[in-house]
């Protein structure tokens, strides 16, 4: 029997073992900084925009020129110029004059905001304005986005696209990162076959290996698979051994439970410099997964089912990624979405339950919109279309045996 921990238990464990453990740091160019943490504070060196702009095509104006303008009776300025994309403005406005202006255009000085123009008319050199505009109305202000010595990124933030988008604007070429963790990741099993090749009588494909390394990916680490090891133990431990050095983190698929061929536990205590954390976490899918650390580096045990190693990797090995990389442990938000139970749905307790979901909205009655309902994907650890057809994920905690039909349940997404 394996003593097990709580799911939260086994987290609380990994964290206190890794101690604000992080891979090193790198620069890399802004352009491929996608999805990278930052290892930084990113600073304006400048104001964004440098120049105010028109956000409408229109009239450059003073907004006091044009209070109390209507279609009955127009505001009559003089037009005294136009400005171009890309150069600046021929000169500043005088009261009761206006410059024709593109969107993007620099505001010329002496005005404050943009007469849309839709509501303009051009007579020779006048303008007639049927509408009156507040001040700084269809512009960006100079600064706006953000003023000199103002913080724009922290360290430690994740960069999306609008992040690539500032920092060009800021004119950064280079940025400081986080280097990816790498993971090396090993297939146990004698019954393994790389995918492809045809599996023998009583042989199956590799699943877990390009799962793993995919999950690792998706997750900021940089994935290699070396290779499928047979349940031996010195060859296991060789193979470790030997990967030791090129990884910031080791997974072993297959050989975590605690069958007599099943070596994967006896291999990371016995390597040196540290040994088992925990071996089985009260969670199905998922039981029998196993956490250690050899030479500081942490080393994971998963199940050789699919659905539980998959299931295994996003409570536990992901946020060790996240981490390594100058992450918070845990994202402030998953994203999910609340759904109702289609059917009755038993769990036997004592252990969390991680139920697979498929989601679909019913028919609308009139006037009302449908509810989403959750479709529970019945199916044992090894079968991989209850991850294929899902969508996401709900948990029955440990001490609830189960849900009626209609019970409303957090989804979350894959």
């Amino acid at each position: 029997m394996l003593t097990v921990l709580s799911v939260k238990e086994a987290q609380r464990c990994i964290l206190e073992s890794l101690a604000h453990k992080r891979t090193g740091m790198e620069n890399i160019p802004v352009a491929a900084s996608l999805g990278r943490v930052l290892a930084e504070e990113i600073v304006a060196l400048e104001m964004v925009p440098s120049f105010a702009r028109s956000t409408m095509d229109g009239f450059a104006v003073r907004s006091a020129d044009t209070f109390g303008a209507s279609e009955s009776m127009p505001a009559l300025l003089n037009l005294a110029g136009h400005v171009l994309m890309g150069a600046a403005p021929p000169g500043n406005l005088q009261p009761g004059e206006t410059m024709s202006i593109p969107t993007g255009g620099m505001l010329p000085g002496g005005s404050d905001s943009v007469v849309m123009v839709e509501y303009s008319e051009t007579f020779g050199n006048q303008v007639a304005l049927y509408r009156p505009v507040a001040p700084f109305e269809n512009t960006i202000r100079q600064g706006e986005d953000f003023q000199k010595g103002d913080m724009v990124l922290p360290a430690g933030c994740l960069i999306r696209a609008a992040d690539v988008g500032i920092l060009s604007a800021l004119g950064r070429l280079n940025l400081k990162v986080y280097a990816q963790p790498r993971v090396n990741i090993f297939s146990t099993g004698d019954e393994i076959v790389a995918p492809g090749e045809e599996p023998k009588t009583g042989q199956i494909r590799d699943i877990n290996g390009p799962v793993l390394c995919s999950q690792v990916e998706e997750n900021g680490g940089v994935a290699q698979h070396r290779g499928i090891i047979a349940d031996e133990e010195e060859e296991l431990q060789k193979a470790l051994l030997e990967s030791m050095e090129d990884a910031d983190l080791l997974i072993i698929s297959g050989g975590s439970s605690v069958g007599t061929r099943d070596v994967a536990a006896k291999v990371i205590a016995a390597l040196p410099e540290g040994g088992v954390y925990f071996h089985g976490v009260s969670m199905r899918p998922g039981k029998p997964v196993i956490y250690g650390m050899s030479q500081g580096k942490p080393i994971f045990g998963l199940s050789g089912n699919p659905v539980s190693a998959m299931f295994s990797f996003i409570l536990f090995v992901k946020p060790v990624l996240r981490i390594l990389q100058g992450l918070s442990s845990f994202p402030d938000f998953n994203p999910y979405v609340e759904a109702y139970l289609d059917t009755n749905l038993s769990s036997p307790g004592g252990r969390e339950d991680y139920i697979r979901v498929a989601l679909y909205q019913e028919a609308a009655a009139e006037g009302k919109e449908g509810m989403i309902r959750a479709k529970p994907l019945f199916g044992g650890p090894g079968l991989l279309h209850t991850m294929v057809q899902a969508d996401g994920y709900f948990v029955i905690p440990r001490d609830v045996e189960g849900y009626p039909a209609g019970s409303k349940v957090k989804v979350y997404l894959f």
